[in-house]
């Protein structure tokens, strides 16, 4: 094996090891949600709104499904270091591709943090894509 091969294998476990690392931080920071509360009939004089603030774990802010995503996600770049040791090549560009394709759906919730792992993983792909190219030549 040559020095491409060994590098895109150290990007693809360095991509994984971000993307797990992003999974434990959004499941121990904590999310913030607003509220209104009222009280009373809503139009009244005598009605009182209150705005609050709370501070909440992933899993009660959004759920076992919340915490499923994030597992996911994770399981996904595992999935992708396994064909990276194993020199899946082709399948390891069409995982890289799909990457960075929910990195980008879920851009607005959690899809930012993964975004670097994802283009890790691209890189890592291109890597292996190159090597077997200088090879075969």
């Amino acid at each position: 094996m040559n020095k491409l091969t060994y590098g895109g294998r150290l990007v693809v476990a360095i991509a994984a090891a971000w993307a797990m690392g992003a999974s434990l931080y959004i499941f121990f920071s904590p999310v913030s949600g607003r509220g209104v509360r009222t009280t009373g009939i809503v139009g009244a004089p005598n009605a009182v709104v209150q705005t609050y603030t709370t501070e909440q774990s992933w899993y009660e802010a959004q759920g076992l499904w919340g915490l499923v995503v994030l597992v996911i996600f994770a399981l996904f770049y595992l999935l992708a270091v396994r064909l990276a040791w194993r020199s899946h090549y082709t399948t390891l560009a069409i995982l890289s591709v799909v990457a960075i394709a929910l990195s980008i759906i879920t851009g607005f919730s959690v899809g930012a943090i993964y975004l670097p792992a994802a283009l890790g993983l691209f890189v890592g792909t291109l890597m292996f894509l190159a090597s077997r190219w200088l090879t075969s030549r």
